[in-house]
């Protein structure tokens, strides 16, 4: 019995320090321990005062544990990491900078052959070798986006820098196919990305002291989305995804609905480039389980409720709850005729008045065959059928 208390007592010991020591962690430290036990500590959560802080310590050890513990490494990954997320918006309703998609960067682009007969393609003329100057044959009409990739730290693997250019591509792509030509922006877009936790951190007190961000943020001081550089390439192009996102949101239609910002943003996350091209778009698994589980409990609001939300309710909210909405209203939208022509108007709403504050009900009585309760109940039978 003795030896039995004496393990406990150290049990107690042991998890008492692992409390007070974690409390005290700074961010950084805190994503050099996750990193060590193998989980990603990722994305945003608002800088809070002690007064404010809504999970104590000892909250945060125990979800921390938690995690650890579960089979599902994403489950644990995405629960840990929607506790809250915040971006660096203006406090006037403007559009981020554009131009219009005719200005187009003008690249030389020259066609030669070498001496054994191979042919070659350079931007620049070679030298003593007769070129033929093709910038006109290949010469675009038109440029939705400039993307600006950089690191700057150790720079970014060429194979990643590529894929992140191909993901925003599709992601403008999708959305401009969407999109009145008469409404389409070009949009600089300036992805920097991390190595360091370290450099990351340093870069967010600088340009974002109000965030306190450990994978990604998003600021539309100068249209940029910045990311840490994950363990691997996938998470890091993930994060990129959904951060870029919110760059063309700001660009296209200023500040949107959160339901509508988070919810694109959510969609685009979980999907490449090939996917988005092919329409592979499966639903995202941990956000049905959850949403699923709440409403077996009774426990899920109503969209009504949840479309009225404002901003600051909306991240008062339960985060993953309000996340896990967020994409499967897009979800739904986008998986049938209806929803995407709804998705266009609604659009094409935000881009011809990007100050102007949409009334989502009476929007989705007007512009959704059988208004909102017709959409809800879809969006339920959605819920019910991936149980």
């Amino acid at each position: 019995m003795a030896k039995l208390l004496k393990s406990l007592f150290a049990v107690f010991f042991i998890a008492f320090v692992a409390v007070v020591t974690w409390g005290n962690l700074s961010l950084p430290q805190k994503h050099w321990i996750m990193d060590k036990v193998g989980l990603d500590f990722d994305r945003v959560k608002p800088a809070q005062t002690e007064t404010e802080r809504p999970h104590s310590p000892l909250s945060e050890v125990k979800e921390v544990i938690s995690n650890l513990m579960s089979s599902d490494t994403n489950q644990a990954l995405q629960n840990l990491s929607r506790t809250f997320e915040q971006h660096a918006l203006p406090n006037l309703c403007v559009k981020t900078t554009t131009r219009s998609i005719n200005d187009v960067d003008k690249t030389s682009i020259f066609r030669w052959t070498d001496e054994n007969g191979q042919v070659h393609f350079s931007d620049s003329r070679p030298k003593q070798q007769t070129s033929q100057d093709m910038t006109t044959h290949y010469a675009s009409a038109k440029q939705y986006f400039r993307m600006k990739l950089e690191s700057p730290e150790q720079g970014v693997p060429t194979l990643l820098g590529e894929q992140l250019q191909r993901d925003v591509n599709a992601i403008y792509s999708f959305l401009s196919d969407r999109l009145s030509p008469s409404y389409l922006r070009q949009v600089d877009l300036n992805l920097k990305v991390f190595n360091t936790a370290s450099g990351f951190e340093d870069y967010r007190k600088i340009h974002a002291p109000s965030l306190n961000s450990v994978a990604g943020f998003y600021t539309s001081r100068n249209n940029e989305a910045v990311v840490m550089q994950q363990r691997h390439d996938q998470q890091t192009r993930a994060i990129a995804r959904h951060e870029a996102t919110h760059v063309i949101n700001a660009g296209l239609f200023g500040r949107s609905p959160i339901w509508f910002n988070e919810g694109i943003a959510e969609y685009f996350e979980s999907y490449s480039y090939a996917e988005l091209k092919n329409r592979i778009t499966p639903a995202k698994r941990y956000h049905l389980n959850h949403l699923t589980a709440l409403l077996e409990h009774n426990q899920l609001p109503t969209l009504q409720d949840y479309l009225q939300l404002s901003e600051k309710e909306w991240r008062a909210r339960e985060q993953q709850t309000m996340y896990g909405m967020a994409w499967s209203v897009m979800f739904v939208l986008l998986e049938h005729q209806a929803g995407e022509q709804f998705v266009a108007k609604l659009m094409a709403q935000m881009a011809e008045h990007p100050c102007q504050a949409i009334d989502p009900i009476a929007f989705w009585q007007q512009h959704y065959p059988g208004g909102l309760t017709a959409f809800e109940h879809k969006w339920r039978t959605m819920l019910l059928a991936n149980r």
